[in-house]
């Protein structure tokens, strides 16, 4: 090949082509995004999505008071032995639900069963709290 037959490509030149295609690209393939509005939905649909969970166990527990113990300390407890827990005996006992703080109350006997007598339901912020 002769010197006048080749033709010289500028490289910058090339790269400025694409990136302005990509651009042009990009901005073409954006389009605005528009939601319809948000309804209320099929009245009683919540209704029927609670039906759903009614019959979902879940665990529910009494904490009477908790303490930390070591192992080896475990490993002494024989029946009769006391564990010395960090509730005083006129404060309220916690009730949880799946791990989470829902109410306090006292402990009562109900024949010759023990019981709880709510005398506390733990608002939206306590149980937030309880989590912490």
């Amino acid at each position: 090949m002769t010197d006048a037959t080749k033709t010289e490509v500028d490289p910058w030149a090339v790269a400025g082509d694409l990136a302005k295609a990509g651009a042009d690209l990009a901005a073409a393939a954006v389009q605005p995004v528009s939601f319809g509005q948000l309804g209320q939905g099929v009245k009683g649909e919540g209704q029927r999505n609670l039906e759903l969970l009614l019959d979902v166990e879940i665990p529910v527990t009494v904490e009477v008071g908790r303490t930390q113990m070591s192992l080896e300390a475990v490993l002494k407890l024989v029946p009769g032995s006391v564990v010395s827990l960090d509730k005083k005996v006129e404060e309220p006992v916690d009730l949880r639900v799946n791990g989470k703080l829902v109410a306090r109350g006292e402990v009562v006997l109900v024949d010759d069963q023990y019981g709880l007598r709510i005398t506390q339901i733990v608002d939206a912020a306590g149980r937030i709290d309880s989590l912490r």
